[in-house]
């Protein structure tokens, strides 16, 4: 039987531990050399080595490695390195990894590098949800395109929009995040973002675009709810997209779906005068007024008196 040390350690098992932290100290002071001397990229190797090589996790090392990552131009690995302090270091690393995430971001901002951009960005919501980034998210929120993905724009806008400097540009730039939440399936979060830009009334250019997104969103929600079997919801979410203009065709569409919410409970006078509502304003050969006339003919058949 192989002799035994403290804590029950086989003697050959201490001496591969006392190993491996020793050849983690030789590449920390490597590393350390190396980068005194701005040789980053070399350093980055080393304390890459003496990561690997350290038996528990040491934030000091890792801080120095995400700041040899940021020196040596290797953004997404500085992202990451920095999000690894945050996790490692607790609450006394997370200032620490919070501005060196926001250096990352600018560095990846001004190389374009989106990928490590992103990373930056998802890390700072992680370790730091509340932190305004100023300028540099407004820069960031005036590079984004119609192009731009919308998860991109998901994750830089909230930055953004603390950043504003005046209630109009809060407004214009929460109208844009609620699009973008739209565009990724989170329709119910951007109806929340549009009925606030619409009720405060903060930036007329946006007002009624948002009122319409609105109208979108809840026309969707209101669908997905009567597929999913829920008509108390749908009838929520169809009553909030009829309140656009008479003449919208998703304020027509809105109370098509609310004539059908009605007609599913028995009652179908309230469907029909839903239903009436959504051929109102209609063009000649309109689609939606080709549905609602449909829906009355129906209730037609079933012996209803339409008023």
């Amino acid at each position: 039987m192989g002799r035994r040390g403290r804590g029950g350690l086989s003697l050959g098992a201490l001496l591969v531990t006392a190993a491996c932290a020793g050849a983690a100290a030789d590449h920390a002071v490597l590393a350390d050399r190396a980068y005194a001397n701005r040789q980053f990229t070399d350093a980055l190797v080393e304390y890459r080595l003496a990561l690997r090589q350290a038996t528990n996790p040491n934030p000091s090392l890792r801080a120095r490695a995400a700041a040899a990552a940021l020196r040596a131009g290797e953004l997404l690995e500085a992202a990451r390195e920095y999000r690894a302090l945050s996790r490692e270091g607790g609450p006394a690393r997370a200032t620490e990894a919070a501005d060196g995430l926001e250096r990352v971001a600018r560095a990846a901002a001004s190389a374009d590098e989106r990928i490590a951009l992103d990373s930056a960005l998802l890390g700072l919501r992680e370790v730091a949800a509340g932190r305004v980034l100023g300028s540099l998210a407004l820069e960031l929120a005036a590079s984004l395109s119609p192009e731009s993905r919308p998860a991109e724009a998901v994750r830089v806008l909230p930055y953004a929009a603390a950043g504003a400097p005046d209630g109009g540009r809060l407004d214009s730039l929460l109208y844009t995040y609620g699009v973008a939440l739209s565009r990724v399936g989170r329709c119910a979060e951007a109806t929340d973002v549009f009925e606030g830009v619409a009720r405060r009334r903060r930036q007329e250019g946006v007002v009624g675009a948002a009122g319409r997104e609105l109208g979108r969103c809840a026309l969707q929600l209101g669908r997905r709810a009567m597929d999913e079997g829920l008509p108390e919801q749908a009838e929520q979410w169809f009553r909030r997209a009829a309140a656009g203009p008479e003449q919208d065709a998703i304020h027509r569409a809105a109370y098509i779906g609310l004539g059908d919410v009605l007609f599913s409970r028995g009652d179908l006078i309230g469907a029909a005068e839903a239903y009436q509502r959504g051929l109102a304003g209609a063009a000649p050969g309109d689609s939606l007024a080709q549905v609602a006339a449909q829906r009355l003919n129906t209730i037609g058949d079933a012996g209803a008196v339409v008023r």
